[in-house]
């Protein structure tokens, strides 16, 4: 157990500050691309499986040649309306929100 704790890769590594980097880049993307999209009348389903997608879409792009690197989303989209405090992420089941004129939106 000893040998796995000295491979494993730290802060202190300018590799694992690039990738920390790389992945703030990428969700403040995905980021501008939500804002956008946060309109009256639009579906807070759609906003959060487009957040997921887009996510996914730009993990995708990088470390192809790493083949045992995991890649993907570490937390879902979450869309948080007016009184909902954190981590709302409706699965298609639950009645959908249609945002609207006034709402306070947190992504």
């Amino acid at each position: 157990m000893a040998d796995k704790e000295e491979n494993e890769p730290t802060i202190a590594q300018d590799l694992v500050v690039t990738k920390y980097k790389m992945a703030g880049e990428m969700v403040n993307r995905v980021l501008n691309n939500l804002i956008k999209k946060c309109q009256p009348g639009e579906s807070v389903i759609n906003i959060c499986e487009l957040g997921d997608k887009l996510l996914l879409e730009e993990t995708g792009k990088v470390f192809k040649r790493e083949k045992e690197m995991k890649k993907g989303i570490a937390f879902p989209t979450c869309l948080s309306v007016n009184n909902c405090i954190c981590h709302f992420s409706p699965l298609k089941s639950e009645p959908d929100y249609i945002l609207k004129v006034g709402d306070m939106v947190k992504l």
